[in-house]
């Protein structure tokens, strides 16, 4: 089955379907944001990962998805899919590790259920709240915008190339798994000024594809802007990937990819300073396709990132 994540989500749900991070239920003057992720064994837990780390990187990338939409998170549901075979001591951790990620951000867990399987499969459903007018929409994007990244990128992609080719595991573990939603950064730029928003668990070239899909804005890309992690460089030389395709295409940085309208970003700069927020504008929306400016040319875009199902070797 090699239509990818998006076409099958979109034949399962219809074309109407919420193309949001959440789903948003009216609930007086809060609105409710509900969202659900799942991780398995064998294609998102490398081997080597402690079960604490592996429970944390659950809870981690749940919450990421409340963050995508500026919203406050309550607390999640777990179900658990577990073969017989594990000991009840990873379960525990696994859970510890939930907990304490959520906590971090003033979630609970909120129950869940347990059942046997093959192997190990954990699905959760994440609950936050928001007010109406601070939740940030995809449908928010459009043309005369600025495009900013939290942070920087490629750690994620980094590590999975450290993990693949050996060079150092458990660095190569931690840099995939040890992720952080950008909660609290995500309410200060909604409240800031920002317009559309959303996570970068699939990277830059995925998320400008399916917006422009979905939406038909284009994107103008600076190379020379993308904020690059340290650790790209030499991943980079070890694995003869590119530089632009470590930090663009493999994903898995969870950061926030978002926009400011054009007349607003020398304020909303000052704010994030003050605010202590790291931030890079490295691009624009236009009506028109997703380029890329490199080397002094502009080149198009066809890159579209890292996709379930579609047989790209990375651990997503």
């Amino acid at each position: 089955m090699n239509l990818g994540e998006r076409e099958i989500i979109d034949i399962l749900a219809g074309k109407d379907r919420d193309i949001d991070d959440c789903a948003v239920l009216k609930c007086g003057d809060t609105d409710l944001l509900l969202s659900t992720d799942l991780i398995t064994r064998a294609t998102h837990l490398p081997d080597g990962t402690p079960p604490f780390l592996a429970g944390k990187f659950f809870a981690a990338i749940n919450l990421s998805d409340i963050a995508a939409m500026a919203g406050i998170p309550e607390g999640m549901l777990i179900s658990i899919s577990v073969s017989p075979e594990y000991d009840i001591k990873y379960l525990e951790e696994f859970y510890r590790g939930a907990k304490y990620e959520l906590s971090r951000y003033g979630g609970i867990i909120l129950g869940g259920d347990t059942k046997e399987g093959d192997d190990f499969t954990a699905s959760g459903t994440i609950v936050g709240r928001q007010v109406p007018d601070l939740i940030r929409r995809r449908s928010y994007i459009g043309p005369g915008q600025q495009l900013f990244v939290t942070n920087s990128l490629g750690s994620a992609g980094s590590g999975y190339i450290y993990y693949k080719y050996g060079t150092d595991k458990e660095y190569g573990i931690r840099q995939m798994l040890d992720i952080e939603p950008r909660i609290s950064e995500a309410q200060k730029i909604s409240k800031n000024g920002a317009k559309f928003m959303m996570d970068l668990s699939d990277g830059i070239y995925a998320s400008i594809y399916q917006m422009h899909r979905d939406f038909g804005t284009g994107f103008r890309i600076y190379m020379e802007k993308i904020p690059v992690a340290h650790s790209v460089e030499e991943a980079s030389r070890i694995s003869g990937f590119s530089v632009e395709d470590i930090t663009l295409s493999f994903g898995g940085d969870y950061e926030l990819l978002f926009t400011v309208d054009n007349e607003d970003v020398e304020g909303f700069i000052h704010a994030m300073d003050a605010e202590h927020i790291e931030v890079h504008n490295i691009g624009e929306t236009y009506n028109g396709i997703n380029v890329m400016h490199d080397k002094g040319l502009w080149h198009p875009v066809n890159n579209r990132g890292y996709e379930h199902f579609m047989g790209v070797p990375l651990n997503k």
